[in-house]
């Protein structure tokens, strides 16, 4: 990879540089290529990590919750770092993909041994003000960025982030059946 322009020093992962049908080993690119859309299944994480990718976007929130744990520990048998990546989601499913990434090992590279989760909805939703108050724990410090992170306490983990709360705004999509 050149290293023209000086930021290469900056680069912290390149997410899926390669259109899905390639194949190319990455291992010699000297920064973290990340496993991304790719990820469908552990034997296609397993795919990758042989042609040297060196982390994986899970998404538990867009592939089953029961394929995501089986590509997570995958890479922790491989020593392969893993982040959750949240297909700009609504803030409800952004705590779903916070619940995991708390869970998975801090992501190497990140200041105070963090772990690393994705969440772009506020970047692609007009509404994502209004859409914040759907979350029936918005209120909650967790829930809301401080200084680009999610803080999350033992609050937090009491509550499983809030994600078995009833939101009153989805709630009526789906009325009690008589």
């Amino acid at each position: 990879m050149q290293k023209k322009i000086g930021a290469f020093d900056q680069i912290a992962i390149i997410e899926e540089p390669f259109a899905e049908e390639k194949m190319y080993d990455v291992s010699d690119m000297g920064v973290r290529i990340v496993s991304d859309e790719t990820a469908h299944t552990d034997k296609h994480a397993l795919e990758r990590i042989r042609l040297g990718y060196s982390a994986i976007a899970l998404k538990p929130i867009a592939k089953t919750m029961s394929m995501s744990m089986k590509v997570a520990q995958l890479a922790y048998d491989n020593n392969i770092p893993c982040f959750c990546a949240d297909l700009t989601v609504n803030p409800i499913l952004v705590e779903w993909n916070k619940i995991v990434a708390s869970r998975l090992n801090a992501f190497p590279g990140i200041k105070g041994g963090l772990g690393l989760v994705e969440s772009n909805g506020h970047q692609n939703y007009a509404q994502w003000d209004k859409m914040l108050t759907y979350n029936p724990t918005a209120d909650k410090s967790w829930a809301k960025v401080n200084k680009g992170t999610f803080v999350l306490d033992d609050d937090y983990f009491a509550e499983s982030g809030g994600i078995f709360e009833q939101s009153p705004h989805y709630a009526t999509w789906f009325p009690p059946q008589i």
